[in-house]
């Protein structure tokens, strides 16, 4: 009888170890799937946010680039002259949502949403100038200087709006664009980044 019980303690406790070391292994497992599948997602994401971001940064420089060229034809264009703008926002309402979810630093996200932010003030003051310009070029006297000076105020505050736009862009640029967007805006390039070697 004392050689069943031992016999029976002994396959008893094996089986206890069994399921404990079992379990153990099988949480082991577990843990290292799941830290595979939390790397393969972060990866993925920092994919996902680099393309957010470089498509961003592409479209900071066409706006810049645009502000420039209205700043420039406030200038050039004739008295009645209207000033058609092609500045656009639709990469930022693309990429808003999935950008900010996956920026870690705040003030990226606030220089982002700031400089599109005043896109949209420059297009809507854009469409404004453009209705005051038609609608003085319709003035019974085209002369009056009360005119005059509300079309030199507008156009002063219109090449206001293209500098600063300009200003923010440059600060977008300058902290986060890639060697080649610096080119691109004539910067030199960061201290971080070594100048290509001239052969």
């Amino acid at each position: 009888m004392e050689q069943t019980f031992l016999e029976f303690a002994v396959q008893a406790l094996a089986g206890i170890v069994g399921v404990f070391v079992g379990v153990w292994l099988a949480l082991v497992a577990e843990n290292r799937r799941r830290i595979g599948d939390e790397r393969k997602r972060e990866a993925e994401l920092a994919v996902h946010f680099e393309r957010a971001m470089q498509s961003m940064l592409g479209s900071v420089i066409k706006n810049m680039a645009e502000a420039r060229r209205i700043c420039g034809l406030v200038d050039r264009r004739g008295a009645c002259g209207v000033i058609h703008e092609g500045l656009e926002c639709s990469v930022w309402d693309a990429t808003q949502d999935q950008f900010i979810q996956l920026c870690g630093s705040v003030d990226k996200r606030v220089l982002f949403a700031q400089f599109f932010n005043g896109v949209r003030h420059l297009q809507a003051f854009c469409e404004f100038h453009r209705n005051l310009q038609l609608t003085m070029a319709g003035a019974h006297d085209p002369d009056d200087p009360e005119l005059a000076t509300i079309g030199r105020d507008a156009d002063a505050h219109l090449k206001d709006l293209t500098e600063e736009l300009n200003f923010c862009g440059r600060l977008l640029i300058a902290d986060y664009g890639q060697p080649v967007h610096r080119r691109l805006l004539g910067m030199k390039p960061s201290p971080a980044t070594p100048a290509p070697a001239i052969a």
